[in-house]
């Protein structure tokens, strides 16, 4: 349960919020259990998952590809061209259109969600892209520049840049509320940004002393709420209108990626050593967890289909497993996404 507390500089209210909308506390057990593996060819994960719910297909960056999941059929179903050490992509479903950031190149590769094939044309960003999100309020997809320490803002119709945000520290994981807020971890400052996605400038800057190093985010639209999973084995909730920490969560384990499901009111907390947390949420600003379950070591990537509430947890598989040279992966091993469900 979440107990009352101070960290330096911030105040924790850690308990149900008067007037905050309601929502429904899942059952004592989440019931989510792993229902079936997709193994995908040799690599390992590179960045963030990303799904389209009205297609069913979630996009898994390599090291040395985008690769394209069609999860009705559970198989690989193709390799997005001009995607080499790719690092994110984010989606403009209503444009028919997708983004992958590629690291070393400092570019964007465009590519059509439906064909999958890729523009010639790569975009320039700043030095090292990384993270990447799509807000559909102006219509604009920015990359976090981990080696230039700014954001690149691209117009997501024509594909021209609209302009660079200089950012004040080194940015990490990013999220957006998708009505003109891009929240951005700055790894070096225990800090999160705010920036306007309509004006180009960061306009608030949040210190979040009590999750020190780089951290995980998720984003509950509806509630206000910044969902923030830490190194130091907790999460938190802070409330987008003040900045404010509200409430702060035990999940006995460092948080590698976080996910919130807004239809079932949980959140997802996975980590690198093999755990996987799941926590209710009762309130806006109180959170209890109902579930533990063990995954396997090394999942750094995980994603949520809202359609269908299923998760998508990516893992290195061991070349040497019996199971992983039936799949006809090679000598590196294969990537695997575990699929929990209730």
């Amino acid at each position: 349960m979440i107990t009352h507390g101070t960290c330096v500089g911030i105040t924790l209210l850690l308990a149900t919020a008067v007037g905050a909308g309601a929502v429904h506390a899942a059952p004592e057990d989440s019931r989510y259990h792993l229902v079936g593996m997709i193994a995908l060819r040799d690599g390992g994960p590179s960045g963030p998952l990303a799904v389209d719910p009205a297609t069913h297909r979630l996009f898994v960056p390599h090291s040395t590809r985008l690769t394209v999941v069609d999860l009705e059929q559970g198989r690989q179903l193709a390799d997005v061209p001009e995607t080499r050490d790719v690092r994110g992509v984010a989606l403009a479903p209503a444009l028919g259109r997708g983004f992958a950031s590629k690291g070393t190149a400092n570019a964007v590769t465009l590519f059509n969600m439906r064909s999958l094939r890729a523009s010639s044309d790569p975009i320039e960003t700043g030095a090292n892209p990384g993270a990447i999100v799509y807000d559909p309020g102006p219509g604009r997809i920015f990359t976090m520049n981990a080696g230039s320490n700014n954001a690149t803002a691209i117009t997501a119709a024509d594909g021209s840049t609209a302009g660079t945000v200089p950012l004040g520290g080194r940015p990490g994981v990013a999220v957006t509320d998708g009505a003109g807020r891009v929240y951005v971890d700055l790894e070096d400052r225990n800090e999160i940004a705010v920036l306007d996605t309509r004006v180009l400038r960061v306009i608030r800057r949040w210190p979040v002393s009590s999750c020190p190093g780089s951290v995980s985010l998720a984003i509950d639209v509806p509630h206000a709420r910044l969902l923030l999973g830490c190194r130091n084995g907790t999460m938190a909730a802070l409330d987008t209108s003040s900045g404010r920490v509200t409430a702060t969560l035990p999940t006995g384990h460092s948080v590698d990626v976080l996910r919130y499901d807004a239809g079932s009111s949980l959140v997802f907390a996975a980590s690198s050593d093999g755990t996987l947390s799941v926590a209710s949420q009762e309130s806006p600003d109180s959170y209890r967890i109902v579930d533990t379950i063990g995954t396997r070591p090394g999942v750094h990537a995980m994603e949520l289909d809202p359609s269908t509430h299923r998760l998508y947890l990516a893992v290195r598989e061991p070349a040497a497993t019996d199971a992983s040279r039936r799949r006809g992966a090679g000598a590196g091993g294969s990537l695997v996404l575990l699929i929990y469900a209730r």
